[in-house]
């Protein structure tokens, strides 16, 4: 059936979750993105941005998880859906003390991708990453049913997974830049902190 759109967003949202339970809080930046459409370039290259600007071997990751050791683990979610989603930044941070200044450092990283294109180098290492990583994957028959379900549900069919990867090759450091300015801005963020009640 139809879907009616969602209006767009005008203004950042922060958020405060309490709840009952001893745990570290957890910090999700979230942002609003497309649908998953594999010859988008935008698209595709915010889904490069998320493993590049914060995923493990990201340098913010380097450097509050195992450096500084602020966070006990950051992890993207950059993964596309068959209807306009988000994409999100999360980090357990290990003090809550430092819950805003680790919201400050991956606030900064943001706007660093928007300002710089990222060395050709790392783009290059990081697109081969996701290729050959989709591909070591599917070692068994469930292995590739979970490799392809994600295509099927969104298009119906297997042919946009060779889309999708030949967009991923043309991907260029400015179109890196592109996305980072096009989605993560700041008018469609939401910031929700979730901490222990009491």
């Amino acid at each position: 059936p139809p879907i009616e759109a969602e209006p767009p967003q005008t203004a950042p949202r922060d958020v405060t979750v309490k709840y009952p339970g001893r745990t570290l809080p957890i910090l999700s930046i979230n942002y609003r993105a497309p649908q998953w459409n594999p010859t988008d370039r935008a698209g595709v290259a915010l889904e490069v941005l998320g493993q590049i600007a914060f995923g493990q071997n990201s340098a913010l990751n380097r450097k509050l998880a195992l450096e500084e050791r602020r966070v006990q683990q950051m992890f993207p979610s950059f993964g596309l859906s068959r209807d306009p989603y988000v994409v999100s930044i999360q980090a357990m941070v290990s003090n809550p003390a430092d819950v805003k200044a680790v919201e400050t450092e991956i606030m900064a990283a943001v706007k660093m991708f928007q300002e710089t294109p990222i060395d050709a180098k790392e783009l290059a290492d990081t697109k081969s990453s996701l290729k050959y990583g989709f591909l070591m994957g599917m070692e068994t028959a469930q292995d590739v049913a979970f490799a392809v379900m994600q295509v099927i549900v969104s298009t119906g069919r297997l042919e946009p997974i060779e889309d999708y990867y030949k967009t991923l090759d043309a991907i260029t450091p400015e179109d890196i830049r592109e996305a980072a300015r096009k989605f993560l801005v700041d008018t469609g963020r939401t910031t929700i902190t979730m901490v222990q009640e009491g």
